[in-house]
């Protein structure tokens, strides 16, 4: 286990100039509109209905469907976050408040996904900003993944604080550079270094 952390880490700092090409950070919690440049919602909030256009106007089109969450289909996984550099103490409190989330949720899913959730801060500077700064990488390495299930911070904190969910889905969203977001990887396990029982290789 230890040196799938090790490899998947290095990886992970050999990666970083790709995280700049991801997605949007997270998805506006239910019902919310994102600040500018992130992805908008795609379904109006639950228990609304769509505005039915004026008489002889045609209806807008449909919208795509909506983003899908981050969930892997595979043994584990890792989360790169590229933050900026004076966003560093927020990103870390959010962090916080997801752990802490996962460990009061009554779903037993969310206990099996803290379970092998281990978040990781880069030594090395990540990736070059436009103001001459560094973005800061975080990592989250997921080992085992619970496949199938969603590790949206924005959906974890919406379960657990939905009355504060707002505010630190904004305070998440500037932690990110405008050219940043999240990327997502699915490992597979090929091999394992340590010995196996019984002194075999």
């Amino acid at each position: 286990m230890r040196s799938l952390v090790i490899s998947t880490f290095v990886l992970a700092v050999a990666l970083a100039p790709a995280a700049a090409l991801a997605q949007p950070p997270q998805q506006p919690p239910t019902g919310t509109q994102p600040p500018t440049g992130t992805q908008p919602p795609t379904t109006p909030p639950s228990g609304q209905q769509p505005a039915t256009p004026p008489s002889g106007q045609q209806p807008a089109a449909q919208p795509a469907a909506p983003a899908p969450g981050r969930t892997f289909s595979s043994d584990a996984g890792m989360l790169f976050n590229m933050i900026k550099p004076d966003k560093t103490a927020d990103f870390e409190a959010i962090i916080a408040k997801v752990k802490q989330a996962l460990a009061n949720s009554p779903n037993p899913v969310r206990k099996q996904q803290a379970a092998g959730w281990k978040v990781f801060k880069s030594v090395e500077p990540g990736m070059p900003l436009p103001d001459g700064t560094r973005a800061v990488l975080y990592i989250f390495l997921i080992d085992p993944a619970v496949k199938d299930a969603d590790y949206t911070i924005t959906k974890i904190l919406q379960e657990a604080f939905p009355s504060e969910v707002q505010d630190l889905y904004n305070k998440l969203v500037a932690c990110y550079p405008q050219q940043g977001g999240q990327s997502i990887v699915n490992l597979q396990l090929i091999g394992n270094m340590a010995p196996t029982a019984g002194g075999g290789r």
